[in-house]
């Protein structure tokens, strides 16, 4: 029988729903039988790399077809190389019945999960989440998600991240997008067409990805509805395909859900083996190398459009975030001990976006109640903003108060009238 016309046994085992205001979604934990195992990530290592943090590979893989590779650093905090895979194979019909399957409206993650059957089937026999979610058509490190390198670079998108002064890990959702189609594949009327729903104020299909590497996912279908959004500077509805992660031991393992809830479920027992997500490659496989499938230079319009989106920080501590305005209240209801970097990085992401007025925004937090980690980030946003007399006679007054040469705000200050 092919590939095609095999059918997955699937459980649904649990439900979850996230209400934050930067991190809302739906959610499935199930469980999935009698598949193929042909989508899946592989391991390799170099046997001619003598470094044991620079020998590792992570493929994910599609009938064999690379999808995106890694070199990773195996510190889940530290940044991993990120390459170009080759592209969807042409022989993957299971992905477009998938696709169209989930274009037409659907009622519930459990009905949407039934329409996905045939891109199911091909995962390995294993536990997964299943998330509806809103993703950035970024790549997380300020450029459009299309508009990256074919070799390895280092990706923030691959790494948690991590406050050193504080010792914590922000939240981390794959809510990035890593391409699997050649540019060569862009076709500007079908992103236009996808644009003018938005305008419509029309609901997109969702997008269909496969959760990889931290933040980030490949994006198996939606290339262009990506497009459209980073244009109109809205985010991609997604349903993202994760492996299930897990915390506990024996026959007590809890799933963790994407806000780090952590659920039991009643008469589940998973086999330590079952932990493991990778398929080993042959061990003496040589080191990955990474595709073409990136050769175009795209219109100014595409690679400024990032520029709206937030990057991992500030996707982390949007996560944590409880209201959709930057206010002192919201901002002293933030978890300590990751205030410190949380709150700078809302106020740097609240000033950029296009419908803000950053500079009251900023003058806001820059009074001498403020923290002064935020209201050093707050005469940062001002130093930026030249020749304006409110601005100016701030900083005059705190240079006249300030008798410290070394505070950071008064060298902040002092240098505003460099530049003009």
């Amino acid at each position: 029988m092919s590939f095609f016309f095999k059918k997955p046994a699937v459980r649904v085992l649990a439900r979850h729903t996230t209400r934050h205001p930067y991190f809302a979604g739906e959610h499935l934990f199930f469980q999935v039988k009698d598949s193929t195992g042909v989508l899946r990530m592989e391991l390799s290592r170099d046997p001619d790399c003598a470094d044991v943090m620079q020998d590792t590979y992570l493929t994910l893989t599609i009938k064999g077809q690379p999808l995106a590779f890694i070199q990773t650093s195996g510190c889940p905090t530290c940044q991993s190389l990120l390459g170009a895979g080759y592209g969807l194979p042409k022989d993957t019909p299971e992905l477009r019945q998938a696709a169209d399957a989930i274009a037409a409206p659907f009622s519930g993650l459990e009905e949407a999960l039934k329409r996905l059957s045939p891109i199911i089937g091909l995962l390995p026999p294993q536990y997964y989440l299943l998330s509806l979610v809103n993703c950035c058509p970024t790549d997380g490190n300020g450029h459009f998600f299309w508009d990256i390198p074919n070799e390895y670079t280092s990706s923030p998108a691959t790494a948690q991240t991590y406050d050193p002064e504080t010792y914590t890990c922000l939240p981390v959702f794959p809510r990035f997008l890593h391409p699997t189609q050649s540019t060569e594949t862009y076709d500007r009327e079908q992103a236009e067409r996808y644009r003018q729903r938005i305008r419509e104020g029309k609901p997109l299909p969702p997008a269909l990805a496969y959760s990889a590497f931290e933040y980030l996912s490949i994006l198996l279908d939606g290339h262009h509805r990506a497009c459209a959004c980073a244009l109109e500077g809205v985010l991609l509805p997604c349903l993202i395909l994760s492996p299930a992660r897990f915390v506990g031991r024996d026959d007590h393992w809890q799933v963790v859900w994407p806000d780090e809830e952590k659920e039991t479920v009643p008469g589940i027992s998973i086999p330590l083996k079952q932990m493991y997500c990778c398929t080993p490659s042959p061990a003496l496989a040589p080191p990955p190398r990474p595709g073409r499938l990136f050769t175009r230079r795209w219109e100014p319009e595409y690679r400024q459009a990032a520029a709206r989106f937030p990057d991992t920080v500030e996707m982390g501590a949007l996560a944590l975030y409880q209201q959709k305005t930057l206010t002192m209240e919201g901002v002293l209801a933030l978890p300590e001990p990751e205030n410190a970097l949380i709150a700078p990085v809302l106020l740097s992401y609240f000033c950029r976006q296009p419908e803000a007025d950053a500079k009251q925004l900023a003058l806001s937090f820059s009074g001498k109640e403020v923290p002064f980690h935020l209201r050093k980030m707050a005469f940062r946003i001002l130093a930026g903003i030249k020749q304006d007399p409110e601005i100016e006679d701030l900083f005059v007054d705190f240079l006249v108060e300030c008798e410290d040469p070394q505070n950071p705000l008064r060298i902040i200050a002092d240098h505003y009238w460099d530049t003009i």
